[in-house]
């Protein structure tokens, strides 16, 4: 067995013990073992596979971190020192972002349900009235349409968005679509 499928074999261990710690909670998907299609990769040492590893994970990284994919990268001539450092800071980019649309998702969250007590003070009386009044004016086709609603609120990806998506689609009445 050559180096770089012990070293892909002792990445898959390690991803399948941390699996294994937490079965009902945990998943990742495993790296292909088969020497033949990591060549056909152009990876055929380890050091190769760590800089495949880098570069993709720069590359698709980037769009976490700012917005968009890192198409801009002249990969060839970075240096592994260039690529690790990149990574860092791409790393820590989008460790940023994710801790900035946590604070936005909350605020948004707070803005929601201050939003639906208004409306059930305003005359609603309770919240599967207040979820209607609030819907009144958007045409629904199919549960998608209830998710990009909650999207535009900002909260479709908390705990609470996937519970009001649900809640939603008993309350909406959804239109047939018109050819």
């Amino acid at each position: 067995m050559s180096q770089l499928v012990a070293h892909i074999k002792s990445i898959n261990a390690k991803t399948q013990a941390w699996i294994d710690e937490d079965p009902a909670n945990r998943w990742a998907g495993m790296l292909v073992e088969d020497e033949a299609h990591w060549a056909d990769q152009g990876v055929h040492t380890v050091e190769d596979f760590e800089r495949r590893e880098l570069e993709t994970f720069i590359y698709e990284g980037h769009k976490d971190a700012f917005g968009v994919k890192g198409r801009h990268y002249d990969f060839d001539s970075m240096t592994m020192d260039e690529l690790r450092a990149e990574a860092d800071r791409i790393n820590q980019a989008a460790q940023e972002t994710f801790e900035r649309e946590q604070e936005e998702a909350r605020e948004a969250l707070a803005e929601f349900k201050a939003q639906i007590t208004k409306v059930i003070e305003a005359g609603a009386g309770n919240r599967i009235n207040a979820l209607r009044w609030m819907t009144s004016s958007e045409t629904f086709y199919h549960s998608q349409d209830v998710e990009h609603w909650v999207w535009k609120q900002g909260i479709l990806f908390t705990d609470y968005g996937r519970e009001l998506v649900n809640e939603l689609e008993a309350v909406v009445t959804y239109e047939e679509y018109a050819a």
